[in-house]
């Protein structure tokens, strides 16, 4: 959807030639875009102008040209009739620094604004060299002409070579696609408001990618499409745009394009760190240049999980996920660097703390098999202190905590293929039993997932599950192919190979987001050799015509994700969210309830799955090349049949690097178009938001133990407290201290209510039972007999163990929700 220009800079009278890049209408560019960020691309505080009320002074049109949709903070003063910008005598008259304009728009700049029927805003535009742009607010702050806002709308027309800075500023990044996201001559590139091919594929150009135009934009696309060339579809490109950045980063989840499993000091890379005989680290690179760092511990959890990946060793950086671990810590960093010297720093304080709290002279607990040697200096409780004061810069991003329970499958639902029921060591059929890996995992932004995954048979089911009666399908043709109510023996799930992964991801206000189902290129080829009809077995994006064909070079791993966006299509969250609920169980709290899992394969009904798929399924295929290896020992071991953690204290480098990806949509037309590589893994550099980095300490799991607080909780401890003098420190209370526990709670509360009337009181019995969040004014004012006694102005506290007096009490101006136990404090 391209069209030439045909500038010519030698016309411009006076002006000398500037360098343009050809064919710049494939896409019109806005200098600044806000709404379009992140995932796709275009630089963060862009805005496009869209948006005047049509009654507004011509002085206001211009500074509030901002469509709703994307409004600059502060625009809501921009009609403050006191004064101000655009007030005559504020800027030179017009006509005193510029000449008339030729009439020809090869060499003038004219402005404009274009009806929005469906709002009281209308779109500001502007043309250079003939062609129609959205008008961007940023240039119009930074670059407007002296005396613009004087003018009547219809005196807004100027010589190009007379306002260069801002026609530079709004044709600045507007070139032809590129390979590279980042590319400065294409980030600001928007959809054309020149002609195009209608009858082409539904495919715009946003920054320096060509996207299909998905489903969930119909009305944009329409509008669009509908408006004439030039200044009309100027005005309705940057909707469009809109509309595409936020599905397109709705669909499509983060993509690890690098994942390795270690960190080496002595320079910027990633091998394998392994702390203590149950702990280790994942470190990932996202496709936008994010690196995560995952701090796991309990791995050996892992171990009784079936299947030779998750089963066969206690943690496995899988391409389906990370597996075989009890908890998970995620940290988050804009750059490696940083990434690098928070991890030098966790190294030396998680030394520190193993020796200080192990008694001193071992850097590890008393139940390691092997301790390195001591450092020179021998730290000491002060050295713990002080590192906690040095933490670098990071970014808490979420936690989480797995178990291991069992796939119960109940009724005749079997697996056979036309080699018979053996093609699988055995049909799926009453009374089989699998396991499978359950995560909660916990977002700092307040949003969850919950996650099986399993590389064994029992991990499918459950995917299946959601699909209905047969294994994900519906058999249109209604014969029995993939599935039915054969019987067969032997040992069920023996032979099976791959990983497959279901996720359901909710955001923070609890409602239904996501569901993703991945399986890796084994779980396809073990159908496949079973005989089972791909095309009937799985749903769109998994089934292949003529067979599985994968590449099974050595070194090279491969899966496929089925995402159904419950954002793009709400009307799927009704016919598919009972069942979801029902295979992610929650408690009130949106904790996934860590039950076993049972499917009942008789009283499965329909294939609702499979038909969503059809229509709303969006599919990212994924291919890694991946290398495991060791370091003594065995040396030099390929990733394939390598039992991690085999060799005790080996020094293992497990990497896994994308080489390609791809993302098929179903676009407004119904049909289904693919964009390689996968936006996601080839995207923008991620641009942090402001206090994305904290320098609070995070209190990271260590040797010695896991974290004492939730992600978005605040570190506090009681070694410190205020006052410790006196019967009640810090109050004037001199009688006796009750030896019963709830008396003694009621007794501070109402001591230390008094003396500190300008406080709310809290008393805990134990820290590591509370999490602490949103504090202001927080004092440990004192320990009394076991007792914490702490003054809060406002914040959050969770109590985590038990209730009733003898553990806790509070009083004050707060709210309080007896199911879940928290109060909120507010200001006395």
């Amino acid at each position: 959807m391209t069209s030439d220009a045909g500038v010519n800079a030698s016309r411009r009278a006076g002006v000398p030639p500037r360098t343009r890049r050809p064919g710049r209408e494939a896409g019109q560019a806005l200098t600044e875009y806000v709404a379009v960020i992140g995932l796709l691309l275009l630089i963060v505080g862009i805005v496009f102008a869209a948006a005047t009320p049509v009654a507004a002074d011509i002085g206001e049109q211009w500074l509030c040209a901002v469509d709703p949709i994307v409004k600059e903070e502060g625009a809501e003063n921009c009609v403050d009739d006191d004064g101000g910008p655009g007030e005559p005598g504020d800027a030179p008259s017009p006509g005193d620094d510029y000449s008339p304009p030729s009439g020809d728009c090869e060499d003038d700049v004219t402005f404009d604004f274009v009806d929005r029927p469906d709002s009281q805003w209308d779109t500001a535009v502007v043309q250079i060299d003939c062609v129609w742009y959205p008008g961007p607010t940023i240039c119009f702050s930074a670059n407007m002409p002296d005396g613009h806002l004087d003018r009547d709308t219809e005196d807004q027309v100027y010589l190009e070579s007379e306002i260069q800075d801002f026609v530079d500023c709004v044709l600045d990044g507007r070139g032809e696609p590129k390979d590279d996201p980042n590319d400065e001559s294409c980030v600001n590139t928007m959809p054309t408001s020149e002609e195009f091919d209608e009858d082409a594929p539904p495919k715009v150009q946003v920054g320096c990618r060509e996207y299909p135009v998905p489903k969930g934009c119909e009305a944009e696309w329409a509008a669009y499409k509908d408006a004439e060339p030039g200044k009309e579809r100027a005005a309705r490109s940057g909707e469009l745009a809109n509309c595409i950045t936020e599905k397109y980063k709705s669909m499509e989840p983060t993509c690890v394009v690098q994942a390795t499993g270690h960190v080496d000091s002595s320079e910027i890379q990633f091998l394998f760190f392994r702390w203590g005989d149950s702990n280790g680290t994942l470190i990932e690179k996202l496709g936008d240049g994010r690196i995560r760092i995952h701090i796991l511990t309990g791995v050996e959890v892992g171990a009784g999980v079936s299947g030779s990946d998750v089963g066969g060793s206690p943690v496995s950086f899988d391409i389906a996920g990370i597996t075989g671990y009890g908890t998970d810590k995620t940290y988050e960093f804009t750059d490696m660097q940083k990434a690098q010297d928070w991890i030098n720093w966790y190294k030396r304080y998680d030394l520190a703390k193993s020796i200080v709290y192990s008694g001193g002279g071992r850097n590890c607990p008393p139940n390691m098999s092997y301790c390195p040697p001591p450092p020179d200096h021998m730290p000491d409780i002060g050295d713990v202190q002080d590192l906690q004061d040095e933490e670098p810069e990071h970014h808490e991003l979420a936690e989480a905590d797995s178990d291991i329970k069992k796939v119960k499958l109940k009724g005749g639902l079997s697996l056979t293929g036309k080699n018979g029921p053996f093609s699988l060591t055995g049909s799926v059929e009453g009374g089989y039993e699998g396991e499978v890996q359950v995560e909660d995992r916990r977002w700092s932004d307040g949003s969850r997932t919950a996650t099986y995954t399993s590389s064994d048979i029992g991990g499918f089911l459950i995917g299946a599950s959601l699909g209905g009666k047969k294994p994900f399908t519906k058999d249109k043709d209604g014969k029995e192919t993939s599935s039915g109510s054969g019987s067969g023996s032997g040992s069920v799930g023996m032979e099976w190979k791959g990983t497959t992964s279901t996720t359901a991801a909710w955001d923070k206000e609890g409602k239904l987001s996501k569901l993703i189902i991945s399986m890796d290129d084994q779980v396809m080829r073990t159908l496949a050799k079973a005989g089972i009809d791909l095309s009937v077995a799985l749903p769109y994006g998994f089934a292949v015509n003529g067979g599985y064909s994968s590449s099974e070079e050595e070194g090279t791993i491969s899966k496929r994700e089925l995402i159904i966006d419950f954002n793009q299509y709400p009307e799927l969250r009704e016919k598919l969210g009972p069942k979801i609920d029902e295979v992610f169980p929650r408690d009130k709290e949106g904790n996934l309830v860590k039950d076993d899992v049972e499917i009942n394969g008789q009283d499965e009904e329909g294939g609702e799955l499979f038909e969503a798929a059809e229509d709303y399924a969006n599919v990212r295929e994924l291919t890694y090349d991946a290398t495991r290896s060791t370091e003594g020992g065995s040396g030099g071991l390929t990733w394939q049949g390598l039992d991690l953690f085999k060799v005790s204290f080996t020094s293992v480098d497990e990497e896994q690097i994308l080489s390609e990806s791809s993302f098929e949509v179903t676009d407004v037309d119904g049909n289904k178009q693919k964009v390689s590589p996968a936006p996601q893994c080839k995207a923008k550099d991620f641009e942090q938001p402001p206090a994305y980095y904290s320098d609070d300490f995070s209190d990271p799991p260590t040797q010695m133990g896991p974290q004492s607080h939730d992600i978005g909780t605040e570190y506090v401890d009681n070694k410190s407290p205020k006052f410790t003098e006196g019967t009640y420190p810090g109050t004037d209370y001199d009688g006796d201290v009750p030896g019963d526990r709830a008396e003694r709670v009621h007794s501070l509360l109402d001591e230390y209510s008094a003396a500190f009337p300008d406080k709310n009181i809290l008393v805990v019995k134990d820290f590591g039972n509370f999490n602490f969040s949103g504090l202001f004014g927080f004092v440990h004012l004192a320990t009394v007999d076991g007792m914490d006694v702490i003054g809060i102005n406002q914040g959050t506290v969770k109590n985590k163990g038990d209730g009733g007096w003898i553990n806790w009490g509070f009083t004050g101006n707060y709210d309080y929700d007896p199911d879940t136990k928290t109060v909120k404090f507010k200001q006395p």
